[in-house]
């Protein structure tokens, strides 16, 4: 007689395992399984998308609305010369295609015609514009101005909740938007659009599912970004001072308030520094003139290069800081892209991740 180990095994037939795993699936109430079928896989149910990709996805729907308004908005002559509207549209093409996943720029790519194949006059970037007869009539710019503080809005509220990594492109968004609004005010086509929000009115408006939180930054930045902005805001609020000095009128008091609002935000964000073990930046008693001289030329580029530089700051701040440090920050870029909408023709679709001003 062989020992057992050298027996031949008995494998149960293929008929035997599928009774047995009927006969068991009986003794389980139906609720427990779901629809299971034999040889073929559990039906999966995907998670429900995380905050990133909720303001994501309504970010992209307003941007759509908004390239399709701004290719009905035909420009007057003040806008003709100041290539407003063009610059605009560009800008909300380029931000569209920033906020794609990687996907769904494959997916439009591919079902876009190519040049052969495609109508004279249609368009083959595959951008979603709606045709114009799905469009609103009398589309102008009052009404594109009001669809891009909408945009502005939505942007700053998901830069407040969104991952550090999404946090800053959609606050370049929000920049932006709120520098054009501004520009075609300042141009006669639209009224003055609403301020931007102030840091106390920055907060979470959306809940963030649980199955997708999202992340922030690592400490290394955030510590990099609170040093620089706050380095920034002390030499602003000097050069502020410097340009009050030549000014009368309004215009020096609001560029000594300027200087005040710097030397505030400078302190706030110091006080960030300290309680998050980040480098604390003092105030210099004088801080070096652009140029080594003051030139009428230097005064008259600071406002620019002052109000580029924060901005730039505090979108790289805004997208490294911790959840409950970014009204600051978020705040200050708008700020920072209102004053520039009388000052320059053209920003970046994505400020403070592309440079350069005209």
């Amino acid at each position: 007689m062989r020992p057992l180990d050298e027996l031949p095994s008995r494998r149960p037939s293929r008929r035997a395992l599928l009774r047995g795993a009927a006969a068991a699936g009986a003794a389980l109430p139906l609720s427990a399984c779901g629809p299971v079928r034999i040889g073929q896989p559990t039906s999966y149910t995907p998670p429900p998308p995380g905050i990133d990709d909720l303001y994501r996805q309504d970010l992209l729907a307003l941007l759509d609305q908004a390239l399709a308004l701004g290719a009905l908005a035909a420009p007057d002559s003040v806008l003709a010369a100041d290539d407003l509207l063009l610059r605009i549209r560009d800008a909300l093409s380029a931000q569209r295609d920033a906020l794609l996943t990687g996907a769904e720029a494959e997916e439009i790519e591919s079902a876009a015609p190519s040049p052969s194949s495609a109508t004279a006059g249609a368009p083959i970037d595959g951008a979603a514009t709606p045709a114009p007869a799905d469009l609103p009539a009398g589309a102008g710019a009052q009404e594109l101005s009001d669809l891009l503080i909408r945009i502005r809005d939505l942007a700053a509220q998901a830069a407040r909740q969104v991952s550090g990594s999404l946090a800053r492109p959609v606050l370049a968004i929000a920049a932006h938007e709120t520098w054009a609004a501004g520009r075609l005010a300042y141009l006669g086509a639209a009224a003055a659009p609403a301020p931007a929000p102030e840091a106390g009115q920055i907060v979470p408006v959306r809940d963030v599912p649980a199955s997708d939180p999202p992340s922030i930054g690592a400490s290394v930045d955030y510590d990099q970004a609170l040093e620089a902005a706050q380095e920034d805001e002390w030499y602003a609020g000097y050069m502020h001072e410097v340009l009050a000095a030549s000014a009368s009128g309004a215009q020096r008091q609001a560029l000594l308030e300027e200087a005040a609002g710097n030397r505030e935000r400078a302190q706030q964000l110091g006080q960030f520094a300290l309680a998050d073990g980040a480098p604390e930046v003092r105030r210099a008693a004088v801080y070096p003139v652009p140029g080594g001289e003051l030139s009428a030329q230097t005064l008259a580029a600071l406002p620019v290069q002052l109000a580029t530089a924060l901005l730039q700051d505090h979108a790289a701040l805004a997208g490294a800081a911790p959840f409950e440090r970014r009204p600051l920050p978020i705040a200050a870029a708008l700020s920072q892209a209102e004053r520039l909408a009388p000052l320059v023709t053209a920003l970046p679709p994505l400020p403070s991740l592309e440079t350069g001003t005209e």
